[in-house]
């Protein structure tokens, strides 16, 4: 019957009940009057099952009439058979608590079967309204839902919110709360239901709350109450184990006395008992037990030895039958005579022999060895007695004694066992030359022998303890062996013949072993090789010593990432000081100085060598972090504790060489001593140091000297190739004290600095110049004079030409300015000669930004500020010029020293002049901006090897932004620039 016709049926019973009660009942006549059409239809449409319509019916009834009782309650009904829960829990509230009965119970019941979600907040604050048995009903039914719907947690808070409930529900939530492991829970709600209404699953879980929350005691005189449950006989079965794993063996037992009395203990249970006697020093308990154990016999023969009950392990020795086992060949050595052993029968071929030797052990046991031997080697000695012979001399403690009779026996019966003995007797008397005669001797070994290996490993072993001029000899006596490859390609590596020991591996070795001797021959001489050969050893043999070597195989090959890579997969208790170093300096490299530091911080080296490592790392870390002092410091510790170790004394030479150069050639120089194999780089710095402090013809030296080392590199780093460059630079500006440039320039309306030598106010269209320089010192550069030949035009470039001759002057070594001092023909062919004054600075533009070539990068930018200014003191002319770029550079894609430049300018011009007609001075200012594009080609051999003669064309456009010197807002420049 569905839910839907049961709401029917009970509708109508209610609506019988209203028409019996009548509805009418407490109604005013015109009540009645206004109502009825309402009622009248609501009821019929009842009939028709259209309850939604119904109750919307009743509702306007309501509206006439609110908070009639007959009303309420059927609209409570239809409400319920829509369904529309939310409404009819409105109704409920309307309903007087008297009158509510079960509709709560019917409310809660039908949101579960629409499958709808409880309220519990809500129905917990109606609860309070009904009855304790209408109570107990809502609350069994939501908490048996939630449980079906495995919210346990939410069925136990829901119980747990209530003041009171029935016993069912109290036991029910004690079941949750078990389930939630809530125990105190468990003992509480148990503890509040009467003990007959207690289940033996009740019990049970009360007895295990109690376990569980150390009131075992208490959960003990209960089950004691009811020994004859099977609960209880739970109970103790979990409190034994629970002592059993606290090792509380006195308890415990009293746990194996109440289940034996009430229960039967199963075999684990024995088991546990008769081990935990054991463990509590309980001899007798165990003893006792041992008989009812369900072990083999020799087991409790095995307990009764552990128990140090000799005759009761004898006795069940005895009772037991003879066995094919090692185990009871042991025991009967022990307690059998050597007539009642050599009666027993033993089909195991192996434990027969081993039977035999005991039984010969035996009856020579009283015998005195040394008058027997001393008997039997006074005769000839026969083949027959070798067993008995061999183990007499075994029981002689004597191990020189020992070796004699070897030696004697072997001579007459050479076998393999006793060649074994000999040479063991050697080696263990500190003899392994003889050991290794005797071995020796015995070649070739005996099949037998090079199948089992002791006595080829052996001779392997003393081999490797010999010198490498011996052992080379020896080992050619093994070449016909097919065993023990990889040992012996191990000793041809140790006596230096790699050649010898590939062979003997070839075409691949089948241990890591052999890997390992492959790698240790290709080490540092063929990297690459060596670290293939590591990684094959670690596949077949993970250790991380291989992964060590393939590191530092690595970084030989200068393969920095790779290397840091294969040591930080080694765990780093299993790194040495060594290593950590390494892994520093890798990560240096890298630029990860964090981990650098770390590393340096977790070494801990305790070798001076070491010591002087960590400083000189250190003091690379401190360089790169810039901390000038603290690197200086630790190069100056190094090189002390290492005085004899060129790189540390150099590297506290580097790091003197900018603070206190003297100090620091001193050093190089007493380093860097005629017998000294100088590098490239260190002959380089020897360069720098003597220009720095001004000592031509030493620097000229150092500079040809590294210049002719670095092609003897194999390969060059980008550091190398800047250095070589420079070097390059600096050996050009020493072998000449001449510098000449000249420009060309096609103009319309731009301001060129080649301008400034002419003596119109109009600008020109034309201009060319040539400069000649001469240096006093080709290496500071510092002091010139100079010859300037220059012209304009508006027709050609020599239209006004002229001539200016000075002096310059570089104050300051670090800035590229420079002040100038000359004569010039003034105006221009066919003025007086006239002085002037001259400043002119190219700023801006050194590292990371100087124009010129750079060895190792495909695109950079450039930027400078040229400042010019001149002044003629007689005229009062003026002339200034402020110019600033930058731009990105690309070489060109060609072998040639070729480079492109984009760039954008801004420019400020200021002219006051003599004009050529009216004698009078006319002055005029400019500032533009603009965009160019330039292209340099330098002569000479790519990356470093580049002539000092550098071409260029610039074109240029500019925008006039202020000013008066152009009348044009446009302009176009064309120039060629030629340097040498």
């Amino acid at each position: 019957m569905t839910a839907r016709v049961i709401l029917f049926l009970m509708l109508l019973i209610n609506s019988v009940a209203v028409i019996a009660q009548d509805w009418r009942d407490g109604l005013t006549e015109l009540q009645q009057f206004r109502t009825y059409p309402y009622v009248d239809k609501a009821f019929q449409l009842q009939q028709q099952q259209q309850f939604a319509s119904a109750a919307l019916e009743l509702e306007k009834a309501l509206q006439v009439v609110p908070e009639h009782l007959p009303f309420l309650l059927t609209l409570f009904d239809y409400q319920l058979a829509i369904p529309d829960t939310a409404a009819a829990l409105h109704t409920y509230q309307l309903i007087p608590n008297a009158q509510r009965e079960d509709r709560l119970l019917r409310l809660a019941q039908t949101q579960l079967d629409k499958q709808q979600v409880l309220n519990l907040k809500q129905y917990s604050s109606l609860l309070g309204s009904l009855t304790f048995a209408q109570q107990q009903q809502v609350l069994t039914l939501i908490t048996q839902h939630l449980i079906a719907q495995q919210q346990l947690q939410s069925a136990f808070n829901w119980l747990m919110a209530q003041a009171k409930l029935s016993g069912g529900l109290y036991l029910q939530r004690a079941e949750l709360a078990s389930q939630l492991s809530v125990p105190q829970q468990v003992i509480a709600d148990t503890e509040a239901v009467a003990s007959t209404m207690l289940t033996e699953q009740d019990w049970l879980r009360y007895s295990q709350a109690l376990l569980s929350e150390n009131k075992a005691l208490t959960a003990a005189l209960v089950a004691n109450q009811h020994a004859g449950s099977s609960w209880a006989q739970q109970f103790y079965r979990q409190w034994l184990q629970t002592q059993l794993s606290e090792q509380n063996w006195t308890a415990a037992e009293q746990s194996f006395i109440w289940l034996s009395q009430h229960a039967k203990l199963t075999e684990a249970e024995q088991m546990q008992r008769y081990q935990s006697a054991t463990n509590a020093n309980n001899t007798e308990l165990a003893l006792q037990l041992i008989s009812n154990l369900n072990v083999s016999c020799l087991e409790k023969v095995a307990m009764y030895l552990q128990n140090t009950a000799e005759q009761q392990a004898k006795a069940q020795f005895l009772a037991c039958p003879v066995q094919q086992t090692t185990t009871w060949l042991v025991y009967a050595e022990r307690w059998l005579s050597a007539d009642d052993l050599e009666a027993v029968s033993i089909s195991n071929a192996t434990l027969a022999k081993k039977k035999a030797e005991i039984v010969l052990q035996k009856r020579i046991a009283a015998s005195d060895y040394r008058t027997l031997l001393q008997r039997k080697f006074a005769q000839p000695l026969r083949q027959q007695d070798y067993t008995q012979l061999v183990a007499s001399i075994n029981q002689l403690t004597d191990l020189h004694l020992q070796l004699n009779y070897f030696s004697v026996l072997y001579r007459t019966m050479q076998t393999d066992y006793l060649l074994d003995k000999v040479s063991y007797l050697h080696m263990q008397l500190r003899q392994p030359e003889q050991a290794l005669i005797v071995l020796e001797q015995a070649l070739p070994f005996s099949a037998q022998a090079l199948a089992e290996q002791t006595l080829p490993k052996r001779l392997i072993n003393l081999l490797q303890q010999q010198p490498e001029q011996q052992t080379a000899a020896r080992l050619h006596k093994l070449d016909s062996w097919q065993q023990l490859v990889e040992p012996r390609a191990e000793l041809w590596r140790l006596v230096g013949n790699c050649t010898k020991a590939q062979q003997l591996l070839a075409p691949a070795p089948n241990s890591a072993d052999g890997w390992k001797t492959l790698a240790l021959c290709a080490n540092n001489q063929q990297p690459a090789a060596a670290i293939q050969y590591w990684q094959q050893a670690y596949q077949l043999q993970p250790d991380d010593t291989y992964l060590k070597q393939i590191a530092y195989q690595y970084q030989s090959m200068q393969q920095t990432e790779a290397a840091l890579t294969q040591f930080q997969a080694v765990p780093d208790a299993l790194l040495s000081a060594t290593d950590k170093l390494a892994i520093a300096e890798l990560a240096l490299q890298t630029d990860n100085q964090t981990l650098a530091e770390r590393y340096l911080q977790q070494a801990k080296p305790q070798l001076p060598t070491e010591l002087a490592r960590q400083h000189a790392i250190y003091a690379a870390l401190y360089t790169k972090l810039q901390q000038t002092e603290l690197a200086l410091s630790s190069w100056h510790k190094a090189a002390k504790l290492e005085p004899k170790l060129v790189d540390y004394q150099l590297g506290y030479a580097y790091a003197l060489a900018d603070t206190e150069p003297e100090q620091a050639l001193s050093i190089m120089q007493h380093v860097l001593a005629d017998d000294y194999k100088v590098t490239a780089t260190q002959a380089a710095q020897m360069a720098y140091l003597n220009q720095r402090l001004n000592h031509i013809q030493p620097t000229q030296l150092w500079v040809d000297k590294a210049l002719l080392l670095y092609p003897e590199h194999a390969q060059l780093g980008n550091a190398e190739l800047e250095t070589q460059f420079s070097l390059v630079r600096l050996q050009q500006q020493l072998n000449s004290h001449w510098q000449i440039s000249s420009s060309a320039s096609i103009t319309s309306g731009a301001v060129t600095g080649d301008n400034l030598v002419a003596d119109s106010s109009q600008l020109a269209k034309h201009g060319m110049a040539v400069k000649a320089e001469y240096f006093t010192n080709p290496l500071q550069r510092d002091l010139s004079v100079y010859a300037l030949v220059a012209g304009n035009g508006n027709n050609s470039p020599w239209q006004n030409g002229g001539q200016q001759f000075g002096v310059s002057y570089k104050p300051w070594q670090q800035h590229n300015i420079w002040l100038s001092a000359g004569v010039q023909q003034y105006p221009l062919a066919e003025g007086d000669w006239q002085g002037l004054l001259r400043i002119n600075a190219d700023l801006l533009n050194d590292a990371p930004w100087q124009s010129e070539w750079r060895p190792v990068q495909l695109d950079w930018w450039e930027r400078k500020l040229y400042v010019d200014a001149v002044w003629w003191p007689k005229s009062d002319s003026r002339l200034a010029q402020v110019r600033f770029d930058q731009g990105p550079v690309w070489k060109l894609n060609t072998a040639l020293a070729q480079t492109i430049k984009g760039y954008g300018l801004a420019q400020f011009d200021y002219r006051r002049q003599i004009a050529d007609d009216v004698q009078v001075a006319v002055s005029g200012q400019q500032l533009t901006a603009g965009l160019g594009l330039q292209w340099r080609f330098w002569l000479g051999e790519t990356p470093v090897l580049l002539q000092r003669q550098r071409f260029e064309v610039n074109l240029e456009w500019q925008y006039q932004l202020a000013g008066d010197l152009n009348q044009r807002k446009h302009a176009l420049l064309l120039q060629f620039y030629v340097a040498w």
